[in-house]
């Protein structure tokens, strides 16, 4: 009975203790806390990728803006250059019609010229029948702007004339003199379009 007792009391004697787990309070601060730092981080990084996107969309804009009015000029320039090439084109022709009708007469002279050389066998008919059509011929030459190269009594220029026979001469006057010439050479308004066939004098070494 006394040994029942005594084991009671100390049993009663023994303190009460008593375990509070702080752990989750701590780890739920730390939670806390790091949320609120990536909420602060993510309230943030809107704000600059916003920016660069703004930047990005901006200048996108401007490209489109940049590719449509290269599009525009570069169809004007289009239309523009075509119109230039079909009114060169109407100018060409009609200068072509223009020329054509001034030297079709003189065609016909020709013909009319050899036609009655033929009748009649008279050759100095035909000759006076040639002499006109040429004078014809090189006054409508004339008149649009080609002329004749005049050869007689100069030096040989590489610029206009073109050497088809040489002739040595013992005379150093006569050098590069201009002989005789085999074919006439023409310009057209200043610039060559046939040089002059010619027969020219060099110096015998």
């Amino acid at each position: 009975m006394t040994e029942e007792h005594d084991a009671k009391s100390k049993n009663e004697e023994k303190p009460k203790i008593t375990v509070v787990d702080r752990r989750h309070s701590i780890l739920s601060e730390e939670s806390e806390e790091a949320d609120e730092a990536a909420q602060a981080a993510e309230e943030r990084l809107p704000t600059y990728v916003e920016k660069l996107k703004r930047e990005a969309e901006e200048k996108d804009k401007r490209l489109r803006e940049y590719i449509a009015a290269y599009k525009e000029n570069s169809s004007a320039t289009d239309e523009l250059r075509a119109r230039l090439t079909r009114e060169n084109e109407n100018r060409l022709d009609l200068f072509k019609a223009n020329l054509f009708a001034r030297l079709v007469p003189i065609l016909d002279n020709l013909k009319r010229a050899g036609q009655a050389a033929t009748a009649s066998s008279d050759f100095e008919s035909l000759k006076k029948g040639i002499e006109m059509v040429i004078r014809q011929y090189t006054q409508e030459l004339g008149e649009n702007g080609v002329e004749e190269i005049p050869t007689a009594g100069r030096k040989f220029d590489p610029k206009i004339d073109e050497v088809y026979m040489t002739i040595e001469t013992a005379d150093a006057a006569q050098d590069n003199d201009i002989i005789e010439e085999l074919e006439p050479g023409y310009t057209y308004k200043g610039k060559l379009i046939k040089a002059a066939k010619v027969k020219v004098a060099k110096l015998k070494q």
